[in-house]
């Protein structure tokens, strides 16, 4: 087998066994949210009975105690629910700009969830606080029902208020936007002293995020949970666990926030003044579920009185939206390693740039593809003429194979001479592919990293780009291909079969070389289509465009301009050469 050969079959392999462990090679970054306004906290009033309504969302009130109280929280951007047990856990949240399974706004909290935002502590006597089984009091609330839906169309305050069984006051006081997803939380504990273990409570996020992705896998992989101290990022991800053994990461040191994220949503609990002293982090990977929880550990002073602001975010995972809340937030998404980071954020800031001037993914698409292969093309060109000028070498090194049939460190000698003197690098062809490998994974990246493309739809039956193309169900699950028929994967194959011939036509110069590259013509292309079927429509999308455009370089530019170059060079070469086929 020749070397040519042989180095394809090792980038196929790295293509085929390591993409399914890409996640291992990749370091998590950034993602997003809207910056938090510092606002003081307003007079607490009493709402008139034109700010709630009886609710009129997805959501399902979750029924508690007789004296606890679930009120629905609306804006323009999400609903949650909110339970005075624990004076303000979130039990349901809803986002409404993106849809879930079932079409209607996704639900980022699992079924019967706990009580999220819950405050912990330890009493002197060990006892834990059991803060989440007290109904807080809530005289805003008072005139509402369990169930109905407090309408935020304005900065709102609403304030909950507790005297705990050890006699510690705590206040937790919500401020509430029309049009943010984060809110603030203030935090107060009084009369404390000699009454807890250590002068520490934890403000805790109980129960995650459910999952949202059609991708059970995806969606699973992809959960991780972080906490920023200084400039060090700590983190405990799931694609890096084992199934149903649990994980967890403790941390000491002043710590600027805690944050927990699933594929495209990303929740943080975050000190606006004092810093937390510790994170607990805790996480199980199931097969078709995932649990975890976290927790931000904040200290109280010797004065019995202690006030804390945080500002609390469930977001999606925007790359601006994090970064603009100035806390490195970002750091949480995942753009690749050292190698691949610099080209994945370079796409998808590619790609953003021109859906402002044209407003479909997969459109910007097809426009990206023409743009790659102008900027690549000067040196895929060298690369293709290299490769047509070897098949039109190919009765010289015939003759010389003849010619030295019996000695072959003389042959090649002579060969590597001809390669020299008509300028071909016999490596060259592989060149296109190592090109291609940075971009495809950096678009890989991009494609199951940024929320833009969740469900971006280009045309026909291409209805989200982050996903394969599926056109119909098979009704069966298919070994290697699933469920469900994809039309792009085909077509991306037919082409690559295409691209084959017109490359690797003509350059074996011994039948055992003739054999490898019939192989190959099938071979590589089977295993890509294989490798890519799963893989976002958008990734498929891009590859089909980039080889479209390839073959269209090498049949009118390439092939064109290197035979009349040769035939001006070699007045009777492509003779000998025709005559020599016809003769065959």
């Amino acid at each position: 087998m020749d070397k040519k050969s042989i180095l394809a079959f090792v980038l196929i392999g790295i293509l085929i066994v390591f993409m399914p462990y890409y996640q291992k090679w990749l370091n998590p970054v950034d993602e997003t949210a809207v910056a938090p306004a510092e606002t003081a906290v307003s007079v607490e009033q009493t709402p008139t009975p034109a700010e709630y309504i009886q609710p009129q969302l997805t959501l399902q009130v979750r029924e508690n105690a007789m004296e606890s109280k679930d009120v629905v929280i609306r804006n323009e951007k999400f609903a949650m629910s909110l339970s005075s047990l624990g004076g303000g856990t979130v039990r349901e949240y809803e986002i409404y700009a993106y849809p879930g399974k079932d079409g209607n706004p996704v639900e980022l909290m699992p079924a019967e969830a706990s009580a999220n935002l819950n405050l912990s502590y330890t009493n002197i006597y060990q006892d834990p606080s059991g803060l989440d089984a007290i109904a807080f009091d809530c005289p805003r609330l008072d005139r509402m029902a369990s169930g109905d839906t407090l309408l935020i169309d304005k900065e709102t305050v609403i304030s909950y208020k507790a005297i705990t069984p050890e006699g510690i006051s705590v206040q937790k006081t919500f401020t509430f936007y029309p049009d943010r997803y984060d809110f603030k939380l203030d935090v107060t504990f009084a009369d404390y002293l000699q009454k807890l273990s250590g002068l520490r409570y934890s403000l805790v996020w109980e129960d995650g995020f459910a999952i949202t992705e059609k991708s059970l896998a995806d969606d699973i992989m992809y959960t991780g949970l972080y906490a920023q101290m200084g400039s060090e990022l700590a983190k405990l991800e799931t694609r890096k666990a084992k199934i149903d053994v649990p994980q967890s990461l403790n941390t000491d040191g002043q710590t600027d926030w805690v944050a927990f994220k699933s594929k495209y949503f990303t929740g943080f609990m975050a000190p606006l003044e004092s810093k937390g002293q510790r994170s607990e982090m805790v996480m199980v990977k199931g097969k078709d579920s995932r649990d975890f929880s976290a927790a931000l550990v904040m200290g109280l002073s010797k004065g019995n009185y202690q006030q804390d602001s945080f500002v609390i975010g469930l977001v999606p995972a925007e790359k601006k939206l994090l970064a603009s809340y100035n806390m490195g937030l970002e750091k949480t998404m995942n753009w690749g390693g050292p190698i691949i980071k610099p080209f994945s954020i370079a796409l998808h800031w590619l790609l953003e740039f021109f859906y402002r001037l044209i407003p479909n993914y997969g459109v910007v698409i097809i426009v990206i593809s023409l743009v790659i292969k102008l900027v690549t093309f000067p040196l895929t060109q060298k690369s293709y003429s290299s490769m047509k000028r070897m098949q039109l070498l190919q009765p010289k090194i015939k003759d010389l194979q003849e010619k030295y049939k019996n000695n072959k460190e003389a042959l090649q000698q002579k060969t590597m001479e001809l390669y020299k003197e008509e300028k071909v690098n016999p490596m060259g062809g592989c060149l296109p592919m190592l090109l291609q490998l940075p971009l495809l994974y950096g678009l890989f990246i991009v494609f199951r990293t940024a929320i833009e493309f969740r469900g971006a739809p280009f045309m026909l039956w291409m209805k989200d780009l982050s996903a394969p193309d599926a056109l119909f169900n098979f009704g069966m699950s298919i070994p290697l291909l699933g469920t469900e028929f994809n039309v792009l994967p085909i077509l991306m194959t037919v082409l690559m079969v295409i691209q084959q011939k017109m490359t690797g036509t003509g350059t074996a110069t011994t039948p055992q070389q003739a054999q490898q590259q019939k192989m190959m013509l099938w071979l590589m292309p089977a295993m890509m289509f294989f490798l890519f079927y799963q893989f976002p429509s958008g990734l498929v999308l891009y590859y089909l465009l980039f080889n479209g455009l390839t073959i269209l370089q090498q049949k009118y530019i390439t092939e064109k301009k290197v035979e009349q170059d040769f035939k001006e060079s070699h007045p009777a070469g492509l003779k000998v050469a025709a005559a020599k086929k016809k003769k065959k």
